[in-house]
């Protein structure tokens, strides 16, 4: 014989075993307290995710493969250091001729090379001008408009005559 047990007795009875299942945390609302729940299986998941991931096998490649990678590869980096020294070379020259100008200002009297060194503050773009936009403003309809009255002493003229159009 079996006895059945109400609905509430059921519930009382799952609630008692989630609760001694769970770990017990000094601070159940802070989440980064040393005691929290770290059974979630995000964590794992992130983790296997991150540092379990297998490495994708690389194709075999024969010797003339190798040396067709090896050499593109080096023609590559030649062609980055190429461009960083053309890079490097003409920063130099720009630093070189500011630095000459400078001299030129610092002969020709100190208030032309002490100016030229303060910048003009005036010419700075204002941090708080408004950028433009393409969204209409908020009160953009005036839903109380009414045209103005018409004049009726002001004649209108007749439009002049189009003189593209061939006369008969």
């Amino acid at each position: 014989m079996t006895k059945s047990l109400s609905t509430t007795a059921i519930r009382g009875l799952l609630a008692r075993t989630i609760q001694k299942s769970k770990p017990k945390s000094s601070s159940p609302d802070i989440p980064g307290s040393q005691n929290a729940n770290i059974t979630d299986t995000r964590y794992q998941i992130i983790k296997r995710i991150l540092y379990e991931t297998p490495k994708p096998e690389l194709p075999k490649m024969t010797e003339q493969d190798l040396e067709r990678h090896e050499t593109i590869d080096r023609a590559w980096k030649l062609f980055l250091r190429n461009q960083q020294e053309e890079r490097e070379n003409e920063l130099a020259a720009k630093y070189r001729m500011l630095n000459e100008a400078n001299i030129e200002l610092e002969k020709l009297g100190p208030r032309l090379f002490n100016s030229a060194q303060m910048g003009n503050k005036i010419m700075m773009f204002p941090r708080q001008m408004k950028i433009p936009t393409e969204t209409p403003p908020l009160n953009g309809w005036n839903y109380d408009y009414k045209p103005p009255p018409s004049d009726p002493t002001k004649d209108s003229k007749p439009l002049p005559p189009d003189s593209t159009r061939d006369s008969p």
